[in-house]
C-alpha cells in the first residue's frame, strides 16, 4: 500500500476492481482515510531531467567564467529549484537524540509532472536570455518540441 498512498496509482477501468481489493484491508480497521482523484499526468521525463542538468552545467560555466567561483552545477540546480519551485517543510529527527527539526529544502523536479517540468524549464531559460546566456536546446528535445507545438 505504500506505493500507492506515496506515488499514486494509475486508475482506469480495467483497474478499479484490483485497486478496491487493495484499499478493504484499509477500511476494515474503521478508520477514515482522504481519497483524491485527480487527472493522471506523467512524472516529469528521462528527457527533461537530462536537459535540466546539461543546462545546470552551462550556467555554472558561465558564472564561474564571470567570477562566481562557487557556482558548481550542484549549486545552480539547488539556488534554481529553490528560486522557481519554492520550498517545502521536512522534518528530521535526530536517531541518537530523538530531536526533531524541521527545514526547509527546494523542492524535487523528480515530483514534478512532464508540464510543470517544462514551465521550471522555462522559467530558467527566459532567465539565462536576461543576461544573455543562450541555453542548448536539442532539437530533438521534448522540450523543443512542446516549443515548437506551443508556437504553431
Amino acid at each position: 500500500m505504500t506505493d500507492i498512498s506515496k506515488n499514486g496509482v494509475r486508475l482506469h477501468k480495467s483497474n478499479f476492481c484490483a485497486i478496491g481489493q487493495q484499499l478493504l484491508p484499509l477500511l476494515e480497521s474503521g478508520e477514515s482515510y482522504r481519497l483524491i482523484v485527480k487527472p493522471w499526468k506523467e512524472k516529469r521525463s528521462i528527457n527533461q531531467n537530462s536537459l535540466s542538468h546539461m543546462w545546470y552545467a552551462e550556467i555554472s560555466a558561465y558564472l564561474i567564467k564571470s567570477g562566481r567561483a562557487d557556482a558548481t552545477p550542484e549549486w545552480v540546480k539547488r539556488n534554481l529549484k529553490r528560486t522557481y519551485l519554492g520550498c517545502e517543510e521536512i522534518t528530521y529527527t535526530d536517531f541518537v537524540t530523538g530531536e526533531k527539526v524541521t527545514t526547509y529544502e527546494p523542492r524535487h523536479t523528480s515530483n514534478l509532472d512532464t508540464g510543470e517540468m517544462h514551465f521550471f524549464l522555462n522559467q530558467v531559460e527566459r532567465w539565462c536570455a536576461q543576461f544573455g546566456l543562450a541555453l542548448t536546446i536539442p532539437h530533438d528535445s521534448e522540450y523543443q518540441k512542446l516549443k515548437d507545438k506551443q508556437n504553431a
